[in-house]
C-alpha cells in the first residue's frame, strides 16, 4: 500500500521545506512545534468540537506539512515499541470523519464529576481519538494539546508541564488504554490534576 504522504525518492514525509533527511525533519518539526505550541497555549480561546480539533492540528503543523488540519487519506498502521514492535492498524480512512464526529458528540467530559471520574472520562476521550488516528502525523501531540486546552477551558487547573514533557510516555499510555489497560494514562492525568490543585 503506497503512502501518498511519503516522498518515493527519499522515504521522508513530504514537507513544505523540502527536507529530505528524516533526522533533520524531526528536529525542524520539533523546533517549529515549540513556537506554535507557545502561541496556542498562550491563547485561552477554546471551542469544543470536531472542527476545532482539525483547526488545532492545522495551527500546530501549518509551517511544515501540507496536510496540516486534513484528515488522513490512507489506511495506516504503525509499529509500537510498547507492543514489542507489533503494529496497530488504525482503521478505514473512509470512516475517520464519521468516527471522530461521534467521539466529540458522545464523549464530552463532565468536569463537575470527581477527579477520578474526570480522569476516566479523559482517558476514554483521548484514547478514542488516538485509536482513530485522524491525521497522517502529529496525532499524539494534537490530542495532548487539545486536551490541555479543553481542561483549562473547564476551569480545572492541571500541571501542564508534566504532560508537555512526557509525550512519549503518554503515547505509550494511549496505546495501552486502547488495549484496555488505562492505568498508565490514568496515572499521569491524575498526577497532573493533583499537582494543579497545589499550584
Amino acid at each position: 500500500m503506497r503512502d501518498i504522504y511519503i516522498d518515493e525518492n527519499t522515504g521522508v514525509l513530504i514537507n513544505k521545506l523540502g527536507i529530505t533527511d528524516p533526522k533533520l525533519l524531526s528536529q525542524v518539526e520539533s523546533d517549529m512545534l515549540i513556537v506554535r505550541l507557545k502561541e496556542i497555549l498562550e491563547n485561552n480561546e477554546f471551542t469544543y468540537g470536531y472542527d476545532s480539533y482539525l483547526n488545532l492540528h492545522q495551527q500546530m503543523f501549518q509551517d511544515i506539512y501540507p496536510f496540516a488540519g486534513e484528515l488522513r487519506k490512507i489506511d495506516m498502521e504503525k509499529s509500537e515499541k510498547i507492543l514489542s514492535g507489533f503494529s496497530m492498524f488504525f482503521g478505514d480512512k473512509s470512516q475517520v470523519s464519521k468516527k471522530l464526529k461521534k467521539v466529540f458528540k458522545e464523549k464530552e467530559i463532565n468536569f463537575e464529576a470527581t477527579k477520578e471520574e474526570i480522569v476516566a472520562q479523559l482517558v476514554d476521550f483521548m484514547s478514542s481519538i488516538w485509536e482513530i488516528h485522524p491525521f497522517r502525523e502529529g496525532n499524539t501531540r494534537s490530542i495532548i494539546t487539545y486536551t490541555m486546552k479543553y481542561i483549562r477551558h473547564s476551569g480545572l487547573k492541571i500541571d501542564e508541564d508534566l504532560l508537555l514533557q512526557n509525550f512519549a510516555y503518554i503515547r505509550d499510555g494511549l496505546v495501552m488504554s486502547v488495549y484496555q489497560e488505562p492505568k498508565y494514562l490514568e496515572k499521569i492525568l491524575l498526577d497532573s490534576i493533583e499537582r494543579g490543585m497545589k499550584l
